[in-house]
């Protein structure tokens, strides 16, 4: 998460400072003369030392950034620098920046840059700031503010799908302040599911009925959760409320008041017609790939969609590509697996070998990669020991096979793999 802190007083840039010790990747931004009067400087922050204080208008512009994708896998370190923009009029000393123009035109220029915006003033000093650029709460930033005396930091926009109720609460444990997190179901311990969602990294389809879900739940009244797979109990646990949860698409006829459908199927349930519901698209299918030297990326991920869509799934349910580590270094699949946003995860011949099973192996794969298989052991290694749902597809020097993992909802530490 990209985090921009906007400092708008010299005790709140003393509090941007601490902060830096949570978020050493944020960025301040304060008002120029700041930087005019020597404000930013001091024992406090001493890395600024070893940066020149006259910057050139060329160099401002060079140091532009642009705003990581929403609902993100985290990028690595130094993959930020090399996202920039082109547009960015601000001078830097150090991680310090200055609000160039009036204040409104530079809050909703940071608004589309970063993940999150972080006020350190007074709550109208924020609503005024970023009113202009609301768009919708699918593309809106998470946005705290923390109150210069430092005593609460509040969630005061995208608190779910953004993350600034979490956000807020890391700010407040940090500063020793208290957090103030307002959303409906967060007061009421009523599951939040585009947050669920945003903290798995699933999809959420449908969104636009969510917010009669939560009306449902704040009414005490029940939904049905359907899982085309069993939910890990801890994850069950998260979801309190008046919620039947079921395995069985029978049992979909007693979501009266609202749905929700934890699956990666492209064919859905049938519902009553006219019940609000929304989907949710697990990350939990691993694409097991074997493939020739020099296989082109775009090949691979020709390949890799056209299973999903052999198997009738949503490839927003793709959690890696697996392959072993004789093919480490191929090129190609590091870059279909950068494209598609997913990592790439290496397994040892001995593993791959323990995974075979009852799989038909071919003499020529063993002689020249030293296993009699791939794909498939690849696939079940990847999600975990889960189910194959779709065998071995072979084309163009490819092969794919997919597996779902035994459960939805299993955090990332839980599946056992080697990276």
């Amino acid at each position: 998460m990209r985090i921009a802190f906007i400092a708008v007083s010299k005790r709140g840039l003393g509090l941007s400072r601490k902060l830096l010790q949570l978020f050493p990747g944020a960025d301040i931004y304060v008002p120029p003369r700041f930087l005019r009067d020597g404000t930013v400087f001091g024992s406090k922050h001493e890395e600024t030392k070893s940066f020149p204080v006259d910057v050139n208008e060329s160099d401002r512009n060079s140091e532009s950034r642009n705003k990581s994708s929403n609902h993100d896998i985290e990028q690595a370190a130094g993959s930020a620098d090399s996202n920039q923009a082109e547009n960015r009029t601000s001078t830097r000393l150090d991680k310090v920046f200055s609000l160039e123009g009036d204040f409104t035109g530079a809050a909703g220029s940071l608004f589309q840059q970063y993940n999150a915006l972080v006020f350190i003033s007074a709550v109208a000093v924020a609503v005024r700031g970023i009113a202009p650029s609301l768009r919708g709460k699918t593309v809106d930033p998470a946005v705290v503010v923390v109150d210069e005396g430092g005593r609460y930091a509040i969630s005061l926009l995208s608190g779910h799908l953004g993350g600034a109720n979490q956000l807020a609460v890391e700010i407040a444990g940090h500063l020793g302040a208290e957090p103030v997190v307002t959303t409906a179901t967060d007061g009421q311990g009523l599951p939040a599911f585009d947050d669920l969602a945003r903290k798995y990294g699933w999809q959420i389809e449908n969104l636009s009925d969510l917010k009669k879900l939560s009306a449902a739940l704040l009414e005490g009244q029940e939904i049905v959760l359907y899982s085309s797979r069993p939910l890990d109990p801890v994850f069950k646990q998260k979801l309190g409320g008046e919620i039947c949860f079921t395995e069985q698409t029978e049992d979909m006829s007693r979501g009266r008041n609202g749905a929700v459908l934890v699956t990666n199927m492209l064919k859905l349930p049938s519902l009553p017609q006219g019940l609000p519901y929304i989907v949710l698209r697990p990350r939990a299918i691993a694409a097991g790939i074997g493939c020739r030297r020099g296989v082109p990326a775009e090949n691979i991920i020709t390949a890799v969609k056209k299973a999903f869509d052999q198997a009738s799934l949503s490839i927003a349910g793709l959690a890696c590509l697996a392959t072993g580590e004789f093919k480490a270094d191929e090129a190609g699949l590091i870059e279909a697996a950068g494209q598609l946003g997913v990592p790439l995860k290496i397994f040892k011949r001995t593993d791959i070998v323990s995974h075979l099973g009852n799989i038909v192996t071919s003499d020529f794969v063993e002689e020249q990669v030293g296993v009699g298989a791939v794909a498939e052991p690849c696939a079940r290694l990847g999600s975990g020991g889960g189910e194959i749902v779709l065998p071995v597809q072979r084309g163009d020097g490819i092969t794919v096979s997919l597996a779902e993992e035994a459960y939805f909802g299993k955090v990332p530490s839980e599946i056992n793999a080697h990276h």
